[in-house]
């Protein structure tokens, strides 16, 4: 409610909240510029302000010049609008025509990059976002004679076996 109180943008829809209850009616607020206090942080509530812009190229800029936002989301008819928005920015998710559908299919990664989140979550990503990739080589000792070929000094019957090891004719994986 602090921030509806200290936003310049206009109220059409909704505005009421009861703080004893913790509700806020959904909102939407029109006239909201770039620098305003909604556009200012993270809104975790039902409050929509609209920015209006000229052309297609001025919203790119303008989403280009904020943090990465953890979803984009357009509305078109035309393929080539969709495509110029998704081509021309940067976000963790994208989706065309819809607003929710994409964050329910556990086929797709749900998750922001930069600012927005680090990962993804969703069946397969995320158990790797929050799985670690250890690698581990287990060598024993019993081959070391034979990987003194990989030190100095190097004499040109040294050099020859290491150019055999390390080519593509080679299966040599002792080195």
């Amino acid at each position: 409610m602090a921030l509806l109180e200290r936003s310049a943008g206009e109220v059409v829809l909704g505005g009421e909240g009861d703080q004893d209850d913790k509700y806020i009616a959904p909102t939407v607020l029109v006239g909201v510029a770039e620098d305003d206090a909604l556009m200012a942080e993270e809104i975790f509530g039902p409050i929509l302000p609209i920015i209006t812009v000229e052309s297609l190229e001025d919203g790119i800029a303008f989403i280009n010049r904020q943090e990465k936002p953890l979803a984009l989301y357009v509305f078109s008819d035309e393929a080539a609008v969709v495509n110029t928005v998704l081509e021309k920015t940067s976000s963790g998710g994208f989706c065309s025509n819809d607003g929710i559908i994409h964050m329910c299919l556990p086929t797709l990664p749900f998750g922001g990059v930069g600012a927005s989140g680090f990962g993804s979550y969703h069946g397969r990503w995320g158990f790797e976002t929050f799985s670690h990739r250890r690698a581990v080589m287990l060598r024993g000792w019993t081959l070391e004679r034979l990987n003194g070929l990989r030190y100095p000094p190097y004499r040109d019957d040294k050099l020859s076996w290491l150019r055999w090891t390390t080519s593509a004719k080679s299966s040599c994986s002792v080195m």
